[in-house]
């Protein structure tokens, strides 16, 4: 969710699209396509994280503004971060750099984001390590820097940072309706803190694959079913 409130999510299709929702009438009012030059591939499809960036930062050593759209990306081998312009669609550079960052293993990452007070990446794993894994990367070089197994099948999912709490959240469709609630360790270890049912907001179809907070911190779940929901955490 941007500051403007628009919604973006990315499409099934390929060549892939990177599409801003009015969340009013449901429709798309820009696309950007995902090609292989900036993105390593030209489809995201469910290995894929979203997020508006709300605190300038250094993406492999080039400055990613607030306002930009991070694109994490597990189809490529290994994962890719990218910082774009959402406006453009452009890969944010200076000079001849660009603001991608390879990371430093193959985690087929199906969600992604980056955390301002920890100054960390998060990235959910599907090769490797547990198979259950929230792994904590460093923006500038990549690496690995911490590891935290949650038990949880982590195949459609979604991370997001909350506002007000400096928490992450991670939602799954293997979780059906269930969203957690985690609090981030110095290290970038993660400890759980508790689980929230959304079913009765009609989240009931094993169908979560993305979560963003807007800027009154409320959540909004993307779905499979090709749907996006504002949720109540109380």
């Amino acid at each position: 969710v941007d500051a403007s409130g628009m919604l973006w999510v990315s499409d099934h299709a390929n060549p892939g699209h990177l599409l801003r929702i009015d969340p009013a009438t449901g429709l798309a009012v820009q696309s950007i396509t995902i090609n292989a030059a900036n993105f390593g591939v030209s489809y995201l499809q469910n290995f894929s994280g979203l997020q508006i960036v709300t605190k300038a930062f250094a993406l492999h050593g080039v400055t990613v503004p607030v306002g930009s759209l991070l694109v994490f990306t597990g189809q490529p081998n290994t994962d890719l971060v990218v910082a774009i312009n959402p406006s453009t669609g452009a890969v944010i550079t200076e000079g001849s750099t660009a603001a991608k960052l390879s990371l430093a293993v193959n985690y087929d990452l199906t969600a992604g984001v980056y955390d301002a007070a920890s100054g960390k990446l998060f990235v959910t794993r599907t090769n490797g390590g547990s198979g259950t894994d929230i792994v904590a990367i460093d923006p500038a070089t990549g690496a690995q820097l911490a590891s935290s197994a949650t038990g949880i099948t982590l195949g459609n999912a979604g991370l997001a940072i909350e506002p007000a709490t400096g928490h992450l959240w991670l939602g799954t469709q293997d979780l059906v309706a269930q969203v957690v609630e985690y609090q981030i360790g110095a290290t970038g270890a993660l400890t759980e803190l508790r689980r929230v049912n959304l079913s009765n907001q009609g989240i009931n179809q094993n169908e979560i694959t993305g979560l963003s907070f807007d800027a009154s911190g409320k959540l909004w779940v993307a779905s499979t079913q090709g749907e996006v929901y504002k949720v109540s955490l109380a």
